[in-house]
This record gives structure tokens, sequence and C-alpha cells, in this order.
């Protein structure tokens, strides 16, 4: 048993290696991709990702990673800007989105918290029971792990100090897989010290009593006023909360774009304090705004832009923020902006050409958190801006030059450590401990091999070595200082490779997906990722996997992402709540609808299966050809036949005749939601003269009615028709007309995604029943699985889990929650046994593809796809000197090469299945259409899951011995790659069309 067996087997779903759950957790909130682009080579993809549930999983894989000898990092959110989070040497990462538990201890005044619960989730726990936080890093949504590991500061600082003044205890799992409590100044090995020690998987953080807050603000019109401001404070000794001073260009943006009570283009401090000690605090206040020249108002301090992140949105105005943040005595504020503003422009202006602004909040000791914020010239993908992110660390010097630190090390800043650990912080110098020296030599001692976190905070001496090319960067920055703006200029500038190429896969999605500021507002709102607390099911994950991919590119010499890991990171509800948080106003919910078309596009249009409904006499009296009504069964309720035998015997005892469009109808579906236009419109045409002369046409799928009654009414001015029918889900039908007494009784009803636009009424229809009613939302991803089939079984695990018994309005839904062993119906069902019905089971006996076949296919197609090529290598050997022209350019060259390989593949493929499914359908004693379906939609499935840079590098092999030509390795295989992803479509058109099923 190797390494991934062992993960595999230790943490069983909660285990993940594919290409999404990688490249999701390859980006925090700083640049680390962009320095991988310029070329330091750092790997920053994971090569395994877990998700633990418990404190001795986390022990078994630190012994499991200390056995195979391999590095871990431990995971948060991903707000951090210093890479602290994210791999340096790729491993075995940690996401703790599934230790999030809380409990409150009234008595001592504590919150008991795992590594990933959030400072928000606490802070709402701790209210519950009269309590607050006492003090918290301003990214409130950060994890408490993560706070823990950097010894951060911020909301509430001036009155409580560092995280590390505020817990009461940490326990870790230390470097031998063993559990260590610590307490006191032993708290000096893991506050700070950035996972390098070991992993946290509990604390104790300290709470107050809750109080409601006042907010005053204090505005001056210049930074000699507001520097003697903050002296008053700390000679006056003002007993307030927290103090926050935003800087010009910050406050006339915040107060621009979210309307906060702060004087534009002033300096403003806010002062927070519990309205307990109003009489206390705001005597002084006025007395310091009276001997300082400044203006005292009442202020306010609610909404998320209150906090730090909402900085990086008021700002993210054009390109991308190059954000420092360290710490200063406050006597040093003054020389510090100065010898900001000779180096990066005015004070209080943030333009591309200049200028720079600052956010201040302060701390008991004297001590001030200084965020400093400047911008980059060019786009953050293009080719120069690692000169500009030579403005970071220029900001980095001034501070120490000032006598002060940073606050956090990460990858970026080993030379500044005994700074950070030892000089700012008194926490432990006050028990007369050096953190510097003892999370050094701990580290020395205890972890020799570097397993945990390797390249964080010390210099690696055996692993993640690149990260030591960084400071040579870094000199370089600082030999230029003035001279950055040439050498950018003189610098070739452009879109990097790695971007263009990872744009052919992922379209607007990529551009957006580099405009996320990483502030994790869509994760609290997400309610997929709150059901699957998975990093590529939250927004932000999905945005991370952008810059994670391009790193990739540079990182294995190529990218291949397939339809199954695009589908994987889109294949959401599409709620839309994300886009309602944004700070970035990045359209979310409509890009990965965009993503979703575009691998729905890809998918073969599969034979429809005529199933018999009617074998029970007792209901063909229900079928009327000159009925008025019209009842669609549709295509996709193969999937769940015996919906549609209830939905007649319903109609019989409502004494109702329909027309009947059996399992060979087709609205369109797929057609509508991939964007296919003109396919649509034939098929709807064809509709429209089935339902000639019908009032109403009554759908059991959720995804027929959305087709007919939204786009069929869009598409209708297109082709010249008007839709004269009323289009009614079943269930509307049934609840319109049956009386029913629901007797108080509990449903949870599963809201499909195509049945919103009904879901509300439905509800109501049902209360007033007498059913209590709970609404559950979640895609389960039915009508997509073979794209999304992991997805959709886990929010199907998920929802049953969470909710037992399930009811759903959709019968696709049903079929994949009972496949996984969920108790579902569909409403349809459940309306039929209150009003009387008993119904026989209808089922069909569908083929399904064992492992074995499923395995034996995708090896088929790869292989496939590799004779193809090989068979064209000495006429693609004759092409290589083309390769230096670039991606387009020789895409152009070999194109006609590809597609005569893509029509042998697809000619290939189809001989294969033919005689595949003759035999599968003989021993199975099936017809041969439903096998062929079932082979087809595994195809699709197969084709859009092989990476097939990995399929064609024995290719590229095999050209390397046929030339003594240098060509561009990156460039031939991602040409070769992109005409293969973008013929897909045309192989499984190829397959369905030519496989014989006569």
């Amino acid at each position: 048993m190797g390494l991934r067996e062992e993960l595999e087997k230790l943490f069983g779903d909660d285990f993940r290696d594919d290409l999404a759950s990688r490249l999701s957790h390859s980006s925090d909130m700083g640049f680390v991709p962009e320095l991988v682009w310029s070329g330091i080579k750092l790997n920053i993809v994971p090569d395994y990702v877990v998700y633990p549930q418990s404190i001795e999983e986390v022990s078994e894989l630190v012994k499991v990673a200390l056995k195979y000898n391999v590095p871990i990092t431990p995971y948060g959110r991903g707000t951090n800007r210093y890479g602290n989070g994210i791999p340096a040497d790729g491993g075995i990462l940690i996401d703790f989105s599934k230790m999030q538990n809380v409990t409150i201890n009234e008595n001592e005044r504590t919150a008991i918290a795992d590594p990933g619960a959030t400072w928000k989730i606490i802070d709402i726990y701790a209210q519950q029971k009269g309590l607050q936080l006492r003090t918290f890093p301003s990214s409130y949504d950060s994890t408490v792990g993560g706070g823990i590991a950097s010894d951060a500061l911020g909301v509430g600082s001036y009155e409580f100090g560092f995280i590390s003044d505020n817990v009461s205890f940490v326990d870790m799992i230390n470097t031998k897989g063993e559990l260590a409590h610590l307490e006191g100044k032993d708290l000096a090995l893991v506050c700070g010290a950035e996972g390098i020690t070991g992993i946290i998987v509990k604390a104790g953080v300290k709470l107050k009593p809750s109080s409601p807050n006042e907010a005053m603000v204090i505005s001056y019109d210049n930074i000699d006023q507001t520097v003697n401001a903050i002296g008053e404070f700390y000679r006056e000794v003002v007993p307030a909360w927290h103090i926050q001073v935003r800087g010009p260009g910050i406050s006339s943006y915040i107060a621009e774009k979210f309307k906060a009570k702060l004087e534009p283009n002033k300096w403003n401090m806010v002062i927070l304090y519990p309205s307990t000690r109003s009489t206390l605090v705001e005597p002084k206040l006025y007395r310091i705004a009276q001997s300082t020249g400044g203006r005292i108002s009442e202020g306010e301090w609610t909404g998320w832009w209150s906090f730090n992140h909402g900085v990086n949105a008021a700002l993210r105005t054009k390109g991308m923020l190059v954000h420092q943040h360290g710490l200063i005595h406050y006597t040093k504020l003054k020389e510090l902006l100065e010898s900001m503003e000779k180096l990066l422009g005015k004070l209080g202006t943030i333009t591309p050409d200049g200028g720079y602004d600052v956010d201040i909040d302060l701390e008991k000791r004297e001590v001030l958190l200084v965020n400093a914020f400047t911008e980059v010239s060019v786009s953050p993908i293009d080719k120069k801006v690692i000169y500009d992110l030579a403005k970071n660390t220029l900001m980095m010097e001034e501070f120490i030059k000032a006598g002060g630190s940073l606050l956090s090390i990460g990858i970026f800043a080993h030379k500044y450590t005994k700074n950070r650990l030892s000089v700012m912080s008194k926490t432990f110098s006050d028990y007369g401990v050096d953190r510097y020296e003892y999370i050094s030599k701990y580290k020395e001692e205890t972890d020799p091999d570097e397993i945990m976190n390797p390249g964080k905070v010390l210099d690696p001496k055996k692993r993640a070595k690149e990260v030591l090319e960084i400071p040579k960067k870094q000199n370089e920055a600082l030999k230029l200082r003035f001279g950055i703006g040439l050498a950018k200029k003189l610098a070739p500038g452009g879109e990097v490779d790695g971007y263009k190429f990872v744009s052919n896969y992922l379209g607007d999605f990529a551009d957006f997906g580099l405009k996320c500021i990483d502030c994790a507002m869509c994760v609290t709102v997400c309610p997929q990722y709150r059901l699957i607390p998975e990093w590529p099911y939250a927004p932000k994950g999905m945005f991370d996997m952008v810059k994670g991919a391009i790193a990739y590119y540079y990182l294995k010499g190529s990218i291949d992402i397939p339809d199954s890991t695009i589908a994987e990171i889109s294949g959401c509800h599409k709620c839309g709540l994300c886009d309602g948080v944004c700070p970035a106003k990045i359209p979310i919910s409509t890009l990965l609808i965009k993503l979703n078309a575009a691998v729905a596009k890809k998918s073969p249009d599969e034979p429809p299966v005529d199933l018999p409904l009617l074998n029970d006499p007792s209901i063909s009296e229900v079928v009327d050809n000159n009925s008025e009504s019209v009842l669609f069964v549709g295509k996709n309720i193969i999937a769940n036949p015996s919906v549609a035998v209830i939905a007649l015997k319903f109609l019989k005892l409502l004494g109702l005749k329909v027309r009947l469009i059996g399992t060979t109808g087709d609205s369109g579906f797929m057609d509508y939601i991939s964007g296919n236009g003109s396919l649509l419109m034939d098929k709807m045409k064809k509709n429209f003269d089935v339902f000639s002369n019908a009032l109403e046409v009554i759908t059991l799928a959720p995804e027929d009615y959305k087709t007919m009654a939204v786009a069929y009414k869009d598409y209708s001015n297109f082709a010249k028709t008007d839709t004269i029918f009323d289009v009614v889900p079943f269930d509307m039908r049934v609840l319109k007309t049956v009386n029913i007494d629901g007797k108080n009784e509990e449903v949870n009803l599963h809201v499909a995604c195509f049945s919103a636009d009904y879901a509300d009424e439905v509800m109501k229809r049902l209360r007033d029943k007498g059913f209590k009613v709970k609404k559950i939302e979640g895609c389960s991803g039915a009508i997509l699985e073979r794209n999304l089939g992991r997805r959709a079984d886990t929010m199907a695990r998920t929802l049953g889990e969470r909710y037992g018994k399930i009811v759903t309005l959709c019968p696709l839904a049903a079929a994949k929650f009972r496949s996984v062993g969920i108790q579902a119906e569909t409403l349809i069902e459940f309306l039929a046994r209150k009003a009387g019905l008993t119904v026989d089971e209808y089922t069909v006996t569908s083929f399904k593809l064992s492992d074995e076949d499923r395995k034996q296919l995708q090896n088929f197609v790869s292989a496939s796809i590799l004779s193809s090529l090989m068979g064209r290598a000495d006429v693609m050997a004759e092409t290589l000197s083309f390769s230096s022209s670039g991606i387009d350019e020789y895409k152009k060259i070999i194109e006609p090469l590809i597609n005569d390989a893509i029509d042998e593949v697809g000619s290939s493929i189809a001989m294969r299945l033919t005689d595949q499914i003759t035999k599968s359908a003989s021993e199975s004693n099936m017809n041969k259409v439903s096998v062929a379906a079932s082979f087809v939609r595994a195809l699709s499935d197969v084709i859009s899951s092989i990476q097939m840079d990995q399929v064609i590098q024995p290719f590229l092999s095999t050209l390397r011995s046929k030339t003594t030509e240098e060509f561009d390795d990156r460039t031939v295989i991602s040409s070769i790659v992109t005409l293969i992803r973008q013929n897909e479509a045309k192989i499984k058109d190829i397959v369905a069309h030519k496989i014989n099923i006569s």
C-alpha cells in the first residue's frame, strides 16, 4: 500500500487528488502565483487534499506524512497574503473546512474552537451567550487556526493586544503526530509559527461580556494632526476598544462606494467603545479632538466594509493592489510614511501611476499595525508585473528601517523573521521567551526533514529551497529602487502564456478569477459550501483555481483542464447569493452558468428510448389524442419512469384525458442550456406541431418546464411562432385540484434548480393544505450527471444525511437520491399516496456499465488518441521548427493533421463500441438502444475526464526521436491538447452517429 492508498483509506470521501481540488488550494490573497509565472518554480500545487473531521485523523495524517517523508500544509480560508497556507513543495494540504465546531464556556468566558471555525462564527455563538470576541483579525471571515498561527491583530487590539494575548490554550499535533497541549509561555511555540512546528487542532479563545458599541469619528486635514492625535490616545489612556485610522484616499473610496460616515479626502480616526463606558471615553475624545485640531462626529461600524477586505474592495479600481502590512512603534509613524512617499508617490493618492495610502490599527502596547496600499500599473497577467511587485519589497524594507517588523512572514520575508517574532511583539518577551530562538531550535530538533509547512518563516535547508530565489528578486528590486519604471519600460510585456492557455478553457471566468480579492465573503453565504464544505464548491475556491491553473502550466510545462473539472467547479445551484455580497462586483452565478453551458454543448445528443408506459390497461383510457391537454413525459424521465405511470393514474383519478408524449419526447433542454439556439428552435418547431390546438402542456421534469415556459417564449420571436398554450408543472396541476389534509405533517421539500420559478407557489399551496414545509436547496446534478458525478453523489448524500426523508420536485433528483441510498420520492408520488392511490412500483432495468467496462473504455479512448497521433508522427515532426512561432500560429499549421486524427479516433471508438454494445445487450438480455445510450453517456464522461496532456506525453518522446530540430515542448503539447479539446464534441458526435445498433 502506497501513500495515496493510505490517505484514501484514512479519509475516504474526504480525500481528494482531482485537479479542481488541487488547483483551488494554490493561491491566497497574495501574489505567490505571479512569482511562479515569472519563473520561480515554487510547487504551490498540492499533490493531495484532505478534509479531516477529527483530531485523531490529523494525528494519523501526520504519522502517514512522516512515514512517506511528504510535506504537509495547513489551510484555513486562504485570506493571508504571504503564502502561509499554500504549499511551497507540493505534498499534502490539510483543509480544515470540516472542523468548524465551537462551544462556549460561559463561566470561563472562553470559546473552545476547531481550527476551521471563523472568527465570525465564534462571535455569533458567543453573542448568543451574552459574550463576544475580545479581538480578532480584520479579516473577520478568516479561521481561528490561521489567525493564531499568524499571531494576528486587528479589531479590539487597542484594548486587548495580539491574538496570542487572547488565547488561553492551543492543542496541536506535533511533529511526531502526538497531541500537545500548550498554555502560557509555551504558546510561543505555535503563535506566529505559521504551522511549521505543528498543526493546530483546537484552541481556547478568550471572550468578554457583550455590549452595544458606540462609534465616534475624528477627522483631520493632514498627517501631522493625525500623528499627534495617535500620541494623545496613548498619553491619555482612552478606555476604548478599537481605534482605526483611515487615510484620505481610502476614506474617499469607502465614503463614495459604501456610504460610510467618513469625511472624504481627510484622515478619519474611528473610535469604537462599549456604550457602558461612554461617560469615560467621550469627554476624552472631545478633549483630544479640540487639542489636535480635529472635527468630531458620530460614526458607525457596520457592514463588511468596516473590515480590512472592505478597503481591498474599495481600492480595486483598475489593476492589482500591492498591500503590505507591518508593525511599528507609534513614534516612528511619520518617519515611515515620509520614506514610503519618496518611493511610492504621494500619500493619500492611489492611482496606477503612483501614490499610496494607509489604514492603521492601534495596539495596546503603543504598537501600530500599518496597512499600506499601492496599485500596480499593469495587468496582473502582464509579464512586466514582477517589476511592479517590487513595490512590496520596498515597503517591507521601510518597516524594518523604522525599527518595526512585518505582520507575517510566509514564504516572502525570512530575513525579517527575527524582527517579527522577537522585536515588536511584547507578548512573549514579557514571559522572558525569545520566540525566534524557541521556534528555530524546536524546528531544528524535531522536524529535521521539514515535514511541517516547509518554506515558511525560516530558511529551508532541504525542501522548497526555491523560496530562496525570492530574496534575489527582492534584492534586484532594492537595487533598482528608482529604476523600476525604466526596467519595466524596457522589459517585454504582454499576457503570460499560461493565462492565454487557461482562458481557452475558462473564457471570461479566467478574467474575473484574477479580479477576485480573496476576501471569502462569498464563502460565508454559499448554501452549497455549507452543505459540502470543500473548497472547489465555494466561489472563492473556484476563482483560486484560475491562478492555480496558470501556475500549474509553468510548473508542469502544460495543462489540460478536462470538461469534468470545469463542470465540477460550476455545478452549483446558481442561487446568486454570492453575487450580492461580492465586494469586487463579480457576476459569479452568470459566469458559472456560462461554464455549465460550455460543458453541456459538448455532450452528444443521446438516442431516445421508447419505454412502454401503458402496460396497465386501466390507465390506457386516460390517453385521448384529441385532448387539449398534453402530458409531456420526455426523454429525461427514463431515469425515473415510475413517475410517469403514477402521473397517468393521477389523471385518471381526476377524470382528465391527455395527449401522451412519452419518453421519446425531447424539449431541447440540453440545447437550451448549452446555447445551441438553432437546434433548440428545430426541436421547438417539431413540438409546436405536436402541441397543435393544445391549451396546456403538463410537464413532469422541471428541466422540460423551464425550457418550454421560458426558452420557447424567448425563441418564438426568432422562429416566428406563437406559444398559445400554457406550460404547467404536474405538481401544480395536482395541487390546484386535489383536496388533501396535511395534518401538520413536516415535509422536507427539495427545490431543484429549474423548479425555482414555481417552487414558492408549490410551498404556499402545500402550507395552505396543512403541511409544514421546509425548503431544501442544492443541485443534485442529475441532468448533467455524466459530468458532475462526484459532486452530484456528494450533494445527494449530504442532503440525505442532514434531512432524512426528502420530497423533491424533480424526478431526476429523486432517482439520484435513491441511487446513493437516500430515502426520497417525488412530490407527485407523495401527493399520490395522500390521495389514496396505490401504485405498483414500475421498474425498468437500465443497463449500467461496470467499473471494469468503464476503465477499459477509458484505456481504449486514450490508446486510440495516442495511436492516431503516432500515425502522423513523421508529418508532425516536419512541422516542429514552426513551434517557435507560438501556440496560435502553430495550431493553424497542425490543425489539418489533428482533424484527420479526430475523425480516425471517432470511427475507431464507434467500431469498438458497436461490438461491445452487441455483446452487452446479448449478455444482459436488454434493448440495444438502452445499452447504446449507456455507452454514449459513459463515453462522454470518459472523454470529459481524460487529461490529454498526460495521454500524449509518449507522442512527444516519439517526436523528439524523429528530429534534430530544437522545438518548444510547451507549444507543441498545448497546441495539440487545445485542438483535441476543441474537437471533443466532434468525437462524441461521430461515435453517436456511427454506432450500429440495427
